[in-house]
């Protein structure tokens, strides 16, 4: 039986606490979007089919294939691990639009909005790519080890977009179902290694996770690149994975829709995320949300004015 979660402002209704740290079964793969939520609730992690259609996984691959080539080829300027064996592009909300609409799909809209409320703002989007196998699992973590183990409400979710089959042998994540449910003793040390399965499932599949549960990447064997996309998402009152008020391109701010200004952190909750530098579009309300507008120029000390500076393409 469900309850409602400590977290009010979400509609997210966990499943009992478990008496003992044991790991569950891997949940089906499903095609019913409301299946996916219980699955969240009970598993701590679901498995949405054909999420991407043919199509559209190769368009992405495609993107992430050239992204990750032309990384790679900035040399000295490349982004840190570039040239490992495991890729990971960052920041992708510069590179390209197709990315941003996995944000406001409905999907997104769904799953992260069960977990995390209305008001959840995007803490990063980033994709992986294999260029060979590799030796070593990564270590079973949580997304939100930073928030106390004690909070007993997901403050973060993961989707992974799949743009490859993810199998054993090529290194698909590692994780403990129900494990978000353990008491906050078990959620401070990461669990034994054998208590983690892996994931299976094709190309074209949502892998959404409460962001307690633990989970790692495993060891892929093959050397398959396994490409995935991943939107990371967080509760709007927690600090964001990815700084987006210096990293995130002005005119991506300018281009985005009302929602995807909203998830960038362009709208306030309560007294937080505000920017007040000189008056702008949007006049600030003391109590209550409101669009938030880039200020042209911040005032400094006695009433000097100094132009906000901003990244463009």
């Amino acid at each position: 039986m469900t309850t409602n979660a400590a977290h009010r402002q979400t509609r997210y209704r966990p499943a009992p606490q478990l008496d003992e740290p044991d790991a569950l079964p891997l949940p089906a793969v499903t095609d019913s979007l409301q299946q996916a939520k219980e699955d969240l609730s009970e598993f701590g992690m679901c498995l949405y089919a054909n999420a991407l259609a043919p199509a559209q996984i190769d368009m992405y691959g495609k993107k992430i294939d050239a992204q990750a080539r032309a990384e790679r080829e900035l040399g000295v300027l490349s982004p840190p691990g570039a040239d490992a064996t495991k890729q990971l592009l960052s920041n992708l909300v510069n590179k390209g639009s197709e990315y941003l609409q996995l944000v406001e799909r409905e999907e997104t809209d769904v799953l992260a909005g069960y977990l995390l409320g209305s008001n959840f703002l995007i803490s990063s989007v980033t994709a992986g790519v294999f260029h060979g196998p590799t030796a070593e699992p990564q270590p079973l973590h949580r997304d939100q080890g930073q928030v106390p183990a004690t909070a007993d409400f997901p403050a973060a979710c993961n989707l992974f977009w799949m743009l490859d089959d993810f199998t054993p042998a090529r290194g698909s994540t590692r994780v403990v179902p129900g494990s978000h449910r353990w008491h906050p003793d078990y959620l401070v040390q990461a669990p034994p290694e054998e208590m983690a399965v892996q994931v299976t499932a094709p190309a074209g599949t949502l892998f959404a996770w409460d962001g307690r549960l633990w989970h790692g990447t495993g060891i892929n064997r093959e050397g398959h690149p396994r490409r995935h996309i991943a939107t990371f998402f967080c509760l709007p009152w927690m600090r964001q994975q990815e700084n987006w008020g210096v990293t995130c391109l002005q005119d991506v701010l300018d281009e985005a829709s009302p929602k995807l200004k909203v998830r960038l952190g362009l709208r306030t909750y309560g007294t937080l995320g505000m920017m007040s530098g000189t008056r702008t579009e949007h006049e600030g309300v003391s109590l209550g949300n409101y669009d938030v507008a880039v200020p042209e120029y911040v005032i400094g000390e006695n009433g000097a004015l100094h132009r906000m500076r901003r990244v463009s393409r």
